[in-house]
């Protein structure tokens, strides 16, 4: 969205910057002052003829913001008024870095001129706000202005469905659509499919599908994409795979959505078809992006195919992808599941920032394949990494214990989860607790347990 909503270049990230900004000749002459009355400011100003090429690889983006700022305030002085696409600029700038205290202060500057009526500056005001949180100005902007072009209508559209709002951003396209003098781009219709599909708005979604083909965009590659994730998450998945089959030269996108979008209807053996065919057909998988190769793994492990997961393993190495954090996930699960934990844990080393939901995976990876002892002691060392373990972790760590009669650690683990604060309360540590302390014929800790887990509810 940023890309177009500056009408001109970002100048901020080019060498010649302030002399960029006031490049007229009418404005340079009233900045030009007699050297003996210049001020530092003026004096840095009048180098610029000399220095067309004023390199800006050592100022920071404060500083260079306040630089335009300094400039922008002798305008002002000299009489001045800036062009609307210098304040295009810099507050694009603002809203790329987030920086809404500058951002504020070149709002404050157009506050009560002619430049509040601009479409443009108005627009990046909303892009502005919106990408620092503050949804009830950039709203109110929105509101007041007294004309507003596709950009305007799509920023807040996609302030609204971005965090989340998606009913707002759906009541917002259908006024847009009352709005003949603006028509939705392609961008518009994205986000209002994305809000459908979040929200299970059927009947909004075949609307907007409708329009599509009537404005004869269906077939675009982004439309496409988002149009079967829409129907997936609407569980109407053969109405995705009509829109895939649709098209003749289907990008990795597209059939990344559509494995995607059979793995969350339970269609395994559909998204394994579909990768058998991907993998046939010679395609390239060096376009293949991150999320694709992790939805075709989940699809294998689904399915248990160990095989055709590691072709599909096989093919990254070949091409050198380097694996983001999403597939190697992908790839342990896979390989845990069918009882390949010294691959799974090869991979599992290889990572080198792990999250506590990846440690539960690989301990409770290890107790699901019988290897309790090798689960307890990735469970020590996750605790020696100072990474604190979630209820699902110690549960599963105790039924560890359980396997291996190990009655000293179970007690451990009980008394790090109470230090942690769960307590008794958590259901999946009761349960393991209850197991441990039966099998060792506990019964009195049993009862313990039971009764602190009622008087914690």
């Amino acid at each position: 969205m940023a890309a177009f909503l500056s009408p001109t270049p970002q100048i901020l990230q080019r060498p010649q910057t302030l002399s960029t900004l006031l490049s007229k000749p009418s404005q340079r002459q009233c900045l030009i002052l007699p050297r003996a009355s210049a001020t530092p400011i003026h004096r840095k100003f009048n180098q610029f003829p000399d220095s067309p090429h004023l390199s800006t690889n050592d100022w920071s983006f404060e500083q260079r913001i306040q630089e335009a700022l300094d400039v922008l305030d002798l305008m002002e002085a000299q009489g001045l008024e800036p062009e609307p696409s210098l304040f295009c600029t810099l507050l694009k700038s603002c809203a790329d870095a987030e920086n809404l205290e500058f951002g504020k202060t070149i709002h404050s500057k157009i506050v009560g001129t002619q430049l509040e009526n601009d479409v443009f500056v108005a627009n990046n005001l909303i892009n502005l706000y919106s990408k620092c949180g503050c949804f009830e100005t950039a709203r109110e902007l929105f509101d007041k202005m007294p004309v507003r072009n596709t950009v305007s209508w799509t920023s807040i559209i996609s302030m609204y469905s971005q965090y989340g709002f998606h009913e707002e951003a759906l009541r917002l396209y259908s006024l847009m659509k009352w709005d003949r003098k603006v028509r939705p781009n392609l961008f518009t219709y994205t986000i209002a499919l994305s809000s459908c599909a979040k929200t299970g708005n059927l009947k909004m979604g075949i609307e907007i599908h409708e329009d599509l083909v009537k404005d004869g965009c269906e077939t675009d590659d982004f439309i496409v994409t988002a149009l079967i994730d829409f129907y997936s998450k609407c569980g109407k998945i053969d109405n995705a795979r009509l829109v895939f089959d649709m098209i003749e030269d289907p990008t990795f996108a597209n059939c990344t959505a559509m494995i995607d979008g059979y793995n969350m209807n339970n269609r395994s053996k559909d998204a394994i078809n579909l990768i058998r065919r991907i993998l046939r057909s010679g395609l390239d998988l060096k376009e293949v992006k991150d999320l694709g190769f992790t939805c075709m793994i989940r699809s294998c492990t689904m399915e248990k195919l160990l095989r055709q997961g590691q072709e599909i393993h096989a093919n990254m190495i070949k091409f050198g992808y380097k694996p983001g954090a999403q597939t190697i996930i992908a790839l342990i699960i896979l390989y845990e599941k069918c009882e390949k934990m010294v691959i799974a844990r090869r991979l599992f080393d290889e990572l080198l920032v792990k999250n506590v939901a990846l440690w539960g995976r690989m301990i409770s990876g290890y107790v699901r394949n019988g290897l309790n002892q090798e689960a307890l002691e990735l469970y020590f060392e996750m605790v020696c990494e100072d990474v604190e373990p979630n209820p699902f972790t110690l549960s599963s760590a105790v039924n560890a214990c359980v396997g291996i009669l190990g009655l000293k650690e179970a007690k451990e683990i009980h008394c790090r989860a109470i230090k942690a604060g769960y307590g008794l309360s958590e259901d999946v540590i009761v349960v393991s607790l209850v197991k441990l302390y039966r099998e060792f014929g506990l019964l009195e800790d049993v009862q313990k347990v039971v009764k602190c887990h009622r008087n914690q509810r």
